[in-house]
């Protein structure tokens, strides 16, 4: 194993990303707690409802509703989905706005697809209870986040641009060790909370970082790293002993509160809401991703954050990027999330253009990630948030 630690901060060496580390997680597979089955699933997307159920099947019925065609031979009957109506209804907004804003949508149909439904019949999906689980996750994240200017509140030897090394190296740690994305956001959260409540020297940053890092791997891995991987990943810069105090220190700060609702979380929901391909899939977890390299996007909450992952990743593709689907399951229309599109664009051009801070952008630029991360940014423009839901 390559030795990715360093005692000082601008002289961490960089890690290469393996070709044989396993893809990112999906916002649609076993690891979201959503079993697929050859039945549910076609080429990525979830099939909408179950078969319809028969009527009268007698000759009768069956004769009244043949048809014939020019040669007098019954013709098929032809039946579409409730998904293909739907992305017949996203493609004719893309083409017509004043689908998107509702104008054009009768008065009282719903234009949103109930996704738990279809679901129903899977224990893992937990359909019963999704609405009210996805109903206090948007409570919690506003109670267990971290003050979005502790930097200039509480720290004093701590700055934007080490926060960003020390986040960048951990990416470099879970693509190591192979941890979930999971992990990852559930790493950085415990130290921006910890950080919002304790002042910490620079030379501490990094044991605060890998103990939060080792903290959310007990938490969310079946299989997590020892103490001793994670000293070693330090090239043994902090010893076991330091790293359980170091634990027991942050455990007390953040009273132990180690459940926290991420970008992650809501993004995982809102892929499945969407039927994504897997180049919208990973360019919205890519671009989600990238929010937690840059200090400043703490001004926005995880729900807001993965909405502006996945509608910046349509406009970067040139789809439609609201629908009624999404406006109904993340609650925001296009003006909820407009600051934070802006913001998440900044970040994605400014990470293109440096040749620092590029673990995730390495990561992305993959094949298997579909070389997500070479797109080009784009400008956004007030009217890409006009005419919507």
């Amino acid at each position: 194993m390559e030795n990715i630690g360093q005692a000082t901060w601008f002289g961490w060496n960089s890690t290469q990303n393996k070709q044989d580390r396993q893809a990112f997680d999906s916002g649609i597979d076993i690891n979201s707690g959503y079993l697929k089955s050859k039945d549910q699933t076609v080429k990525g997307a979830m099939i909408e409802g179950k078969r319809q159920t028969f009527g009268d099947i007698t000759n009768r019925s069956l004769q009244s509703n043949r048809t014939l065609d020019s040669k007098g031979l019954v013709k098929a009957p032809s039946f579409v989905t409730k998904l293909q109506q739907s992305h017949s209804l996203q493609h004719s907004a893309f083409c017509d706005p004043s689908l998107i804003d509702g104008s054009k949508i009768e008065k009282g149909r719903r234009d949103w697809i109930d996704i738990d439904k279809q679901n129903e019949d899977d224990p893992q999906a937990c359909s019963a209870y999704a609405h009210s689980i996805f109903q206090y996750l948007r409570e919690a994240e506003l109670n267990k986040r971290a003050n979005s200017k502790y930097l200039e509140d509480m720290q004093v030897d701590v700055n934007a641009k080490m926060r960003a090394i020390l986040v960048d190296w951990l990416v470099e740690v879970s693509e190591e060790y192979k941890l979930c994305a999971d992990t990852l956001y559930q790493a950085v959260n415990y130290i921006d909370r910890f950080l919002s409540l304790q002042s910490a020297q620079r030379s501490q940053l990094q044991l605060i970082g890998v103990t939060c890092m080792w903290l959310a791997a007990k938490y969310e891995e079946i299989y997590p790293p020892n103490v001793a991987d994670f000293c070693y990943i330090t090239d043994n810069t902090y010893s076991r002993e330091q790293m359980i105090q170091m634990e027991e220190v942050v455990l007390k700060r953040l009273s132990y509160e180690l459940t926290v609702p991420t970008a992650k979380t809501f993004l995982r929901r809102l892929l499945q809401v969407c039927n994504p391909d897997e180049h919208l899939h990973f360019l919205s977890n890519y671009l989600t991703e990238l929010s937690l390299l840059d200090y400043s996007m703490l001004e926005f909450t995880p729900s807001v954050i993965a909405a502006a992952g996945i509608f910046l990743a349509n406009l970067m593709l040139s789809r439609t990027p609201w629908d009624g689907n999404l406006r109904h399951y993340s609650s925001y229309v296009p003006a909820d999330i407009k600051l934070c599109v802006t913001a998440l664009s900044s970040v994605h051009l400014a990470v293109g253009n440096s040749t620092q801070l590029a673990a995730i952008r390495e990561k992305y630029a993959h094949a298997r990630f579909h070389e997500v991360s070479r797109l080009p940014s784009i400008t956004i423009m007030p009217y890409m948030f006009s005419n919507q839901h």
